[in-house]
């Protein structure tokens, strides 16, 4: 296959640029220190760590998206085709911060998961650049999105189990 002359050369690059910045400057912290085989990390120290990588990665999911949205999609009215198209927008989330917060918290409890599977590959390789444009942006919209909702969960979690409620 040709790439050059291939209809799928800006998605490819898109995707091989987009794999780049998620593991750019990206360096594994060790759990433990100098590499120690037991040891006790605290749950303060392993929240501090998901809060940090779950924010970091909502940053890069949101440059991908404003990115291939001004390169890709100016003037297309993607956006108003997006807003609920999510395959995550079925699962039950709070919509704000006060909703959340009435959520309780049973580590202890666990209730059967409703998994939502993702059926989007097929468009992401549609030989309509119209259709492959909006499912590249389907999917960055709703990285951008579901990136934000882990990240806003873990911040308020950590702030009930860690702080105890005092944020």
């Amino acid at each position: 296959m040709n790439i050059e002359a291939s209809p799928w050369k800006g998605s490819l690059l898109l995707l091989l640029v987009s794999n780049l910045l998620l593991w750019q400057s990206v360096t594994p912290l060790p759990v433990c220190p100098g590499g120690a085989v037991r040891c006790q990390v605290t749950l303060r120290d392993l929240f501090d760590r998901a809060v940090v990588l779950s924010h970091y990665i909502h940053n890069l999911s949101s440059e991908m998206f404003s990115e291939f949205d001004k390169r890709y999609t100016q003037g297309r009215g993607f956006i108003s085709k997006a807003l609920n198209s999510c395959h995550t927008s079925s699962l039950a989330t709070p919509e704000d911060k006060e909703q959340a917060q009435q959520i309780s918290v049973h580590p202890e409890t666990r209730e059967n998961a409703v998994y939502s599977v993702w059926s989007g590959l097929p468009s992401l390789q549609m030989a309509d650049e119209e259709s492959r444009l909006f499912a590249y942006y389907n999917l960055l919209h709703c990285l951008r999105r579901d990136s934000h909702k882990i990240d806003n969960y873990l911040k308020l979690l950590k702030c009930r189990i860690v702080h105890d409620n005092n944020c």
